[in-house]
């Protein structure tokens, strides 16, 4: 049977171990320097998604490139919300990485590892998004 009691113990002394991990890991200036950076730059692909999405008058858009073949991947118009969805995903696992390594003696290469993958990819997602942008709109 299912026992309330033991199950909102478990929850309670779960928050409680998350909340203390975020305390510990946000102590490090580096860490929330990262994440402020990554945040403030998944924002900005969400937004420029979303002005391609409002600025694109038919249904179908070119999302892929490619320089050897030219157009090869033509969708709808809300697919694009993917590049940014895909960011985000990238930030939120080594987010859940680095909170499995925090106790770690390495722990700081392995952030400092973690984190700036992080960032390359989202750069990268930042380059195809204004790639996609000028085949449609130049």
């Amino acid at each position: 049977m299912f026992d309330l009691s033991k199950f909102q113990e478990n929850f309670y002394l779960s928050r409680q171990k998350f909340f203390g991990a975020l305390s510990y890991l946000s102590g490090y200036f580096f860490i929330r320097l990262y994440f402020i950076v990554l945040l403030g730059l998944n924002l900005l692909i969400w937004l420029i998604a979303y002005f391609i999405n409002k600025s694109v008058s038919q249904d179908l858009v070119v999302l892929h490139y490619n320089i050897d073949f030219g157009v090869d991947l033509i969708g709808n118009v809300s697919r694009i919300y993917i590049i940014p969805l895909l960011g985000l995903i990238i930030i939120l696992v080594n987010a859940v990485l680095i909170f499995i390594f925090s106790r770690r003696k390495d722990f700081k290469f392995f952030s400092h590892l973690l984190l700036t993958a992080a960032l390359a990819v989202n750069l990268f997602l930042l380059i195809a998004l204004g790639s996609v942008y000028l085949v449609n709109f130049r």
